[in-house]
């Protein structure tokens, strides 16, 4: 609550209670957070920057862009907010775009940090006269189209590796708002990108979106060729020469199956191939669809509502929230559902881990659903990766002390309990399951794991064992019609 500066301000006050608004602290504390989300956006720039008062243009060195052999110089603007709460004059300006609808929706859910980070680059063209040995061949559309991909991609990872820096190491759900709007071409891997980098990173998820109305994408496309003037055709402006990844061959004969389901379900297969070459687990991302109309009759991602359900859950639910699946949710703040679909299209898109956005009698629009995309069924559950990314992170930030610290049977003692006090702590707070702490959670730091070698390497080897609470995604009531009465 705020209280007034001084006593003469109260003089201008009418008799009665008067409450201020709670200001959330953004300060980190001794606790690692699991509700602060992130909406990244990527551009390309036709042409290069000019001087902005507003933004620095800076620039980065890629190596090995194609049609560059030793690599190019290429420019970028940066812009990076932070919000507390629903603030418009932080839009001023971005009214009709969707970026403010994405927050407000965020807002509303029950989220309380977000990071904006709007990264917009040019690439510097080549000259194909320059071209060397078998690239000298190639058709320089080509080159150009391969030269564009690595700078997308390069940009992207560019942003997320510097997330820390952004927003001092607390984010840990990151967004696209944008992706099939501005870089459809490149979905599966831009989401490929995103899903091994918070895999890599341990406690951050990916919340992403399935596919727009088809509509919405067509309008998209022809505004931007409009505007360099050019006016596509309803050929050129079909699924399959819209989404290059898309295989229409398949999806031709199946009326039964909306278009954006099956551009979805493309999507997905097309990013587990990309991944499984990379051998990386999909477990750090969700996929959720439909998208959602709000309030305002605007259509957006569901990532964002989605963001934050996933803040209201882990508040509402303490001390370890976390450990919620963050589903059977309302979703707060919208007119309705972009689409509704059939059972046949509902169940395809469950049957690949996709969660749906559904509406219940009494409760409006709900969150229908807490898989990741993993089929290990270690870490099918947002809720289990989640935790799991909490766990790692409170023992890296609870354990700072003990660098530099003389690698002895004192100090991997010290570390072993410290290590079971906070998990068993998580234990009698409901996040991990067994009658006793040793079923619970297992910990060794010992000379096993910490072998003169491991020493010798200046590394202190700490192995976690845990048993987190199951999701119970099916309740089965068994009920039995006859004269006796049955328990």
């Amino acid at each position: 609550m705020d209280f007034l500066a001084n006593d003469n301000a109260a003089l201008d006050l009418r008799p009665g209670l008067v409450l201020g608004e709670v200001e959330r602290a953004l300060s980190n504390d001794t606790t690692v957070r699991t509700d602060v989300a992130c909406l990244l956006r990527v551009g390309r720039s036709p042409e290069p920057f000019a001087e902005d008062k507003e933004l620095e243009v800076q620039r980065l060195f890629i190596e090995d862009l194609p049609g560059s052999p030793e690599g190019a110089e290429c420019q970028f603007t940066l812009r990076y907010r932070r919000m507390s709460r629903w603030e418009e004059e932080v839009f001023a300006g971005e009214y009709r775009t969707r970026q403010p609808a994405i927050a407000r929706m965020y807002f509303r859910n029950g989220g309380n940090d977000l990071h904006m980070v709007d990264l917009n680059f040019w690439v510097p063209p080549f000259d194909p006269a320059q071209l060397e040995g078998d690239d000298a061949e190639r058709d320089p559309n080509e080159v150009a189209e391969e030269r564009e991909t690595a700078a997308i991609l390069r940009f992207h990872l560019w942003a997320l590796e510097r997330l820390d820096d952004f927003g001092d190491g607390v984010i840990n759900q990151v967004i696209l708002p944008e992706l099939w709007t501005r870089q459809v071409h490149m979905l599966p891997q831009i989401w490929a990108t995103v899903a091994g980098f918070c895999r890599r990173s341990g406690n951050r998820f990916f919340v992403a979106s399935g596919a727009p109305p088809l509509s919405l994408l067509r309008d998209e496309e022809a505004s931007r060729a409009h505007d360099e003037g050019i006016e596509l055709s309803q050929e050129e402006l079909s699924p399959g020469a819209l989404v290059p990844w898309y295989r229409s061959e398949q999806w031709q004969r199946r009326e039964d199956v909306p278009v954006e389901v099956a551009l979805t379900l493309d999507a997905l297969a097309a990013t587990r191939v990309i991944l499984a070459r990379q051998e990386v687990t999909l477990s750090s991302i969700g996929v959720y669809w439909p998208w959602l109309r709000d309030l305002r009759g605007m259509l957006l991602p569901p990532a964002g509502a989605v963001c934050g359900v996933f803040a209201r859950s882990d508040d509402e639910n303490g001390p370890v929230g976390v450990m919620k699946p963050p589903a059977n949710e309302e979703v707060k703040g919208i007119l309705d559902l972009a689409q509704h679909v059939d059972e046949l299209p509902s169940n395809m898109l469950q049957r690949e881990a996709v969660n749906l956005l559904h509406t219940r009698v009494g409760k409006g629009v709900v969150v229908w659903g807490a898989r990741t995309l993993c089929e290990d069924p270690t870490w099918r559950f947002v809720n289990v990766r989640r935790l799991m990314g909490y766990i790692g992170k409170q023992i890296e930030f609870d354990n700072q002390w003990a660098v530099f610290e003389s690698n002895d049977e004192s100090l991997r003692q010290r570390v072993a309990r410290d290590v079971r006090y906070f998990l068993k702590d998580l234990w009698e707070k409901g996040a991990l399951q067994g009658e006793v702490p040793s079923e619970a959670f297992l910990v060794a730091c010992n000379d096993e794991n910490n072998t003169q070698a491991v020493i010798d390497q200046g590394m202190l080897v700490v192995d976690v064992w845990v048993n987190p609470v199951q999701t119970n995604e099916f309740v089965h009531l068994k009920l039995t019609y006859g004269d006796e009465v049955v328990d």
